[in-house]
């Protein structure tokens, strides 16, 4: 499941012309598309278990939603006029590209996800038994070959 839905992208098309109940294309594979990128563009970011909690919308930050959203209107808007013209629509190249300068923002810390507590998973020796803080080693070797 995406996560993001068709609220998420329709806020970027006019309602009148693209409808995305009704559009024949798969909006799905459009909102994959979108995770896609979204996820290969902030794994270097974000923690793999932050990412990964990020399964529906209602638990995705709105930040990502808004980013997930602009693309896949982009991608949207750039299939359906592909018929008219060769040439991609200035529309969805700057709904792209705003979407592109929101990741980049996230990427550098400019815009900050309010509702995301990335704490990281670093580990060092005492996250492993034996360690330095236990009183006696729990076993030895007797023999030595």
């Amino acid at each position: 499941m995406a996560f993001i839905n068709d609220a998420d992208i329709q806020a970027h098309l006019p309602k009148d012309k693209l409808d995305v109940d009704n559009l024949p294309d798969d909006v799905e594979a459009f909102k994959l598309d979108a995770e896609r990128i979204i996820r290969g563009y902030l794994a270097s970011v974000f923690e793999p278990l932050t990412l990964a909690a990020w399964i529906t919308p209602e638990v995705t930050p709105g930040q990502i939603r808004a980013v997930g959203g602009r693309l896949a209107a982009a991608f949207i808007y750039r299939v359906r006029y592909s018929e008219d013209d060769t040439d991609t629509p200035e529309y969805a190249q700057t709904l792209y590209n705003e979407a592109m300068a929101m990741l980049v923002g996230i990427a550098n810390g400019s815009i900050s996800l309010d509702d995301v507590l990335d704490v990281g998973a670093t580990f060092d020796n005492s996250h492993f038994y034996p360690n330095a803080t236990a009183a006696d080693p729990i076993f030895s070797m007797e023999s030595r070959f």
